[in-house]
């Protein structure tokens, strides 16, 4: 059974989930994606694939690809949850593709915006890593597929502000403690000034239920690849030493301490479980677990959950569609399985 990247141990995970590289790529005699007809789009599709074929047999051999105009609804919301895609991929599924890796951690979204956008994600801090790779993919990409480039700007995309590196460097956070205590729209504020922005990551709210934010540097033109990641690992730095403290501060309370534990035994004990719930609820277990109040489980044992018991993929693995009911149901389920080797000192 392949494990997905959340369900890895990675450096730092205990605030870093994980670190995300986001190449945008446009072929040089293909108009973009706005101005395509129906014909230019499944060239561009059947180019990708014959350029992912060319690839070794380990890499190549492990690519799924969905045609988003066949899927059922629930898949394309699906691969959106699982952030294999955006929201805005699948809005329009004319002419796209979406191409990914039995694990998760490598998905290129054809015909978006862009013809391109090549997403690697490592899991924990491990944004040199991810950098690495999705550079040696995209330079074998670029033998076959012939991106344009423009030696005074650099990467042609649609959208003026991915000009430049056309790459885009994000790390998914955990900020519970900050969350509380009230410091995250400050700190959004502040990562603002410096070209980095602060958003939850399922409702894009300042304060979102579950606490996990993504950190991105939005500078693609003017700085190289390695300046940008170096850059958002300064500030990852900073956010995840600030989050230590405050969760450190904030566990030493008896209010807290309470809170994780109530937390934890509702999550064990539901019998139905809404996901707006379950993410308030794992913001609380994860913080706690992370910082040793409560043991028997590994982080990304608990971050496997965040993926698998969203609406649209408890859909797909049940193979049918469910109604609310059954899917709080299953939620629950699943959830208390899971945590049944939880234990509190």
């Amino acid at each position: 059974m392949n494990h997905k990247w959340y369900e890895t141990k990675g450096p730092e995970n205990d605030v870093i989930l994980g670190a995300r590289v986001c190449m945008i790529r446009n072929m040089t005699d293909l108009p973009f994606p706005a101005r395509m007809s129906h014909p230019d789009m499944e060239r561009s599709r059947t180019r990708v694939e014959e350029a992912l074929r060319r690839l070794s047999p380990a890499i190549s051999d492990d690519f799924f690809c969905a045609d988003l105009e066949q899927c059922e609804e629930s898949t394309a919301v699906s691969f959106v949850e699982r952030q294999l895609c955006t929201p805005d991929f699948i809005a329009n599924p004319t002419g796209r593709s979406l191409f990914y890796t039995a694990d998760e951690s490598i998905s290129i979204m054809v015909n978006g915006s862009d013809h391109l956008r090549l997403q690697l994600v490592e899991p924990g801090c491990q944004l040199d890593t991810a950098l690495n790779a999705a550079d040696n993919l995209d330079t074998m990409l670029d033998r076959s597929l012939r991106f344009a480039f423009h030696k005074d700007i650099g990467y042609l995309t649609q959208s003026l502000t991915d000009l430049g590196t056309g790459m885009v460097p994000t790390l998914q956070i955990h900020l519970p403690a900050l969350q509380q205590g009230g410091a995250v729209e400050r700190l959004s504020s502040d990562a603002a000034q410096l070209g980095f922005s602060l958003r939850g990551i399922f409702d894009g709210a300042v304060e979102p239920a579950g606490a996990v934010y993504e950190l991105t540097n939005r500078i693609t033109l003017g700085i190289s690849e390695k300046n940008a990641v170096e850059n958002l690992k300064s500030i990852g730095a900073q956010f995840a030493e600030r989050e230590r403290r405050a969760r450190t501060e904030l566990l030493g309370t008896i209010e807290a301490q309470d809170a994780v534990s109530r937390s934890l035994a509702l999550l064990e004990s539901a019998r139905m479980l809404e996901f707006s719930e379950f993410l308030k609820l794992y913001a609380n277990v994860r913080m706690g677990l992370c910082s040793g109040f409560i043991t028997g489980l590994s982080p990304e044992q608990l971050d496997g959950l965040l993926y698998a018991v969203q609406p649209a993929t408890m859909a797909l693995r049940a193979g049918k569609p469910l109604t609310p009911q059954q899917r709080q149901t299953r939620r629950a389920q699943l959830v208390s399985s899971v945590l049944a080797p939880m234990h509190q000192p």
